[in-house]
């Protein structure tokens, strides 16, 4: 099939389990986002209907869109996860089989194995893609370990969706890592891979060279960053001299009494605009304890040249040995050594320039854009 011809156009059907119209989507909904429009514009925007899930139904900003009920409360999660699910209630499946036999595509386009189990249905299209941000069973055990049993019937559906995602014509994973796993677990490796990346927004002319004494911490408030900033504070931050933080994300408003009753915290939650925060910031830690796939919110700080201090599972992915700007932490001691070091020297100006030159070589995604291209030139071959 030619992919190029006006004449005979490849119809894509794009199904994620993202809310895309959410101004305060966390790290998901941005590489959602990002996958999406490069599916458009290879495609044609025209040619591509989106399905979404929502808990509002209300998103009207993005044409040629379908938006399907998403799990509400967890009665409702663990209702949908012991019958396997775990995006919506298994008999709102339906309806979504439905909208792909109608749509009729060449190409079913399922961002996120959160949604695997639609591979049952891969004979309502010529060829299926499943983009495996990580290994959401892993992800989900992870879970169970660090948060509670109650994650169990989550872990079981998991597992599920990603026996059935695999099974796809192609899949994708973002990292190494994620791909061995499957292997490990599935038998199945990556067909490619596409790291985490940002269309440059970055504006030299909005760094500062006179920044206060305060860190960052971006992200939406779910378990691995809950639990790995709740433990920054007691562990760091009464290591740190007179060094504050400031924690943006979404959900974390919930949060903003309980946290600053520590001294030197301070709770902003959710943003439309993160660009004012990193220009504000010079320094932007990420200590996540435990996790999966790549975090964005790397690739975002590399993208506004910003120091970053971090841990091994927030660099997870990452070529980033050897970049000065970059400092890898594991401990509170690590941390707290790293930062008290940065604000002692009241040298920086700027922004770090070696961080920058990384993100334009590997995470800018007009860089990550030619090979995904190449990839999708040949799925029907």
């Amino acid at each position: 099939m030619n992919v190029m011809s006006e004449a005979n156009p490849v119809k894509v059907l794009f199904i994620t389990p993202q809310d895309m119209c959410d101004i305060y989507g966390g790290g998901g909904a941005i590489g959602s986002q990002k996958c999406l429009k490069l599916v458009q514009e290879f495609y044609g925007e025209q040619n591509v209907h989106v399905c979404v899930f929502s808990k509002k139904h209300n998103n009207k900003e993005i044409t040629n869109m379908t938006v399907f009920r998403k799990i509400g409360n967890p009665l409702e999660a663990l209702l949908a996860a012991l019958c396997g699910c775990k995006v919506y209630l298994p008999w709102d499946e339906k309806k979504i089989v439905q909208v792909i036999r109608k749509y009729k595509p060449d190409l079913l386009f399922i961002d996120y194995s959160t949604l695997g189990r639609l591979i049952k249905y891969k004979n309502l299209a010529k060829k299926t893609i499943v983009f495996f941000y990580n290994v959401e069973s892993d992800y989900t055990w992870n879970k169970v370990k660090n948060v509670g049993l109650h994650y169990l019937p989550a872990y079981w559906a998991s597992k599920y969706n990603d026996r059935w995602g695999i099974q796809a014509d192609k899949i994708i994973c973002i990292t190494k890592r994620d791909s061995d796993r499957l292997y490990k677990l599935y038998g199945r490796r990556a067909d490619l891979f596409v790291p985490c990346s940002f269309y440059d927004l970055f504006d030299i002319n909005k760094t500062i060279t006179d920044y206060k004494r305060s860190i960052l911490f971006l992200g939406s408030m779910f378990p691995p960053n809950q639990l790995s900033i709740e433990w920054f504070i007691k562990e760091v931050m009464p290591k740190l001299n007179h060094i504050t933080l400031d924690i943006v994300g979404k959900g974390f408003e919930e949060k903003k009494e309980a946290y600053e009753k520590n001294e030197g915290v301070t709770v902003i939650g959710s943003v439309k605009e993160l660009g004012e925060y990193y220009y504000n910031h010079a320094v932007v830690v990420s200590p996540i304890l435990f996790g999966a796939g790549m975090k964005t919110k790397i690739a975002e700080a590399m993208m506004y040249g910003r120091t970053i201090i971090a841990s091994d599972e927030a660099l997870e992915g990452y070529d980033i040995e050897g970049v000065k700007g970059i400092i890898r932490c594991n401990t509170a001691d690590e941390f707290a050594e790293a930062i008290n070091t940065f604000f002692s020297q009241n040298s920086f100006k700027g922004y770090q320039e070696d961080v920058r030159r990384k993100f334009l070589e590997k995470y800018n995604t007009k860089v990550v854009q030619e090979e995904f291209n190449e990839f999708l030139q040949n799925v029907f071959d």
